[in-house]
């Protein structure tokens, strides 16, 4: 088990719960997110959806202690150290750019999918170039 003293990690960073994308507009949302620099999206274990934004607490001090401990929020306080996602055994998946998020798409939501590309994703980020039978590439969907 690592200690927060030797990481901190989880001062590095705010993650927020997110709607899971089920509909084009929730989709279209982990999109707007994963095209800003430093955020992620994360679809844990459970099913839980997050979106994460790199930022580090102003309070971490330079030997990855927390500055203000005694005084710390509540959010601080209830942190499992044995639940975070270094000492966890369950994984989930992060998404740190729009073509990891599509690639994901294509493979579990395929009608959503569809719908996404066709209207809400420029066509140079669609993924890549499928190919047909004969070697030739077909337009993505």
């Amino acid at each position: 088990m690592v200690p927060c003293k030797e990481c901190a990690l989880c001062c590095t960073y705010v993650a927020v719960g997110i709607d899971a994308p089920t509909t084009v507009k929730r989709a279209t949302d982990i999109l707007w997110f994963l095209y800003h620099e430093k955020v992620s999206v994360f679809r844990a274990v459970e099913g839980g959806w997050y979106v994460q934004f790199e930022t580090r607490c102003r309070n971490l001090t330079g030997d990855r202690m927390c500055g203000i401990y005694e005084q710390r929020p509540h959010q601080c306080r209830e942190f499992d150290e044995t639940a975070c996602e270094v000492n966890a055994t369950d994984e989930g998946k992060y998404f740190h750019t729009p073509m990891e998020f599509l690639e994901y798409l294509e493979r579990r939501r395929k009608k959503l999918y569809r719908v996404l590309v066709r209207k809400y994703v420029a066509p140079d980020q669609v993924l890549g170039a499928r190919r047909n039978g004969n070697g030739q590439d077909d337009q993505a969907p």
